[in-house]
């Protein structure tokens, strides 16, 4: 178990209705498999129309690499769906964002989540091989002037994930924070293993829940279809948006 300073990034397009996004893929898959290798995973999932890319990298100067070495392609595809209909969340250290920042296209709208210094490398990341596991974002919504009381609180959540159950089971989990917005990002190997992670925190969720209300939250779920399918019931009860991963996505 370690800190995690890794760059994680949750790129959405809303394809038009009638218009086919998926060519695409089969490029971008290519050219991120021979490209840098900062890289950590890469991976596609889709959601109705809306198709969402998964990455993740060892640092800033990884990510501009790939985004360079997929400009044309990318270039087509905004091109395809419309600015308007791009959004991109990127969570990490304030220092690597930093460096990002200048270089990101401004026609587009994107978030940038500063990661907390008490996020935790759980596992070893895999390397070499498909990707299959399971990522969690809630978005917490924080009410005005109770953003500090919201940060209060992460300590017990750090102390329940790396002492609890599904510890074994959880390759990274981290605060990030952006205005005032709170995201977890927490990454699993199976559903097992975030049921497990939901026993360990279930007595300390009221807290944050209190503070951000009935609302407060969004959840976006991403997994292959034989994991998230298992869960799919509860998490759409739950107003959450349940992504399907694409078989190629992989780990570098």
């Amino acid at each position: 178990m370690s800190s995690d300073s890794h760059i994680a990034l949750a790129v959405m397009f809303d394809v038009p209705a009638g218009q086919d996004a998926n060519p695409h893929k089969k490029n971008f898959y290519a050219k991120a498999k021979s490209g840098t290798k900062e890289l950590l995973y890469y991976g596609f999932a889709n959601a109705g129309n809306k198709i969402l890319c998964r990455e993740g990298y060892k640092s800033a100067a990884g990510f501009l690499a790939h985004v360079s070495e997929v400009k044309d392609e990318l270039e087509g595809l905004i091109k395809q769906v419309g600015k308007d209909n791009v959004k991109i969340s990127i969570s990490g250290p304030k220092a690597e964002l930093e460096k990002l920042k200048p270089h990101m296209d401004s026609r587009l709208t994107i978030k940038y989540a500063e990661l907390d210094s008490g996020a935790l490398l759980m596992n070893a990341l895999p390397s070499g091989c498909p990707d299959s596991h399971i990522t969690i974002l809630p978005e917490f919504q924080v009410p005005e002037g109770r953003l500090q009381e919201f940060l209060n609180g992460f300590e017990k959540f750090y102390n329940a994930s790396k002492n609890g159950a599904g510890a074994a089971g959880m390759l990274y989990y981290g605060f990030a924070v952006s205005g005032n917005s709170v995201f977890c990002r927490e990454g699993y190997t199976s559903v097992e293993s975030v049921m497990k992670h939901r026993e360990d925190i279930k007595d300390i969720l009221d807290e944050p829940m209190k503070v951000v209300g009935e609302g407060g939250v969004k959840l976006n779920v991403v997994g292959p279809a034989s994991e998230v399918e298992k869960m799919r019931a509860k998490l759409e009860e739950r107003g959450a948006i349940v992504w399907t991963l694409d078989s190629d996505a992989f780990w570098m």
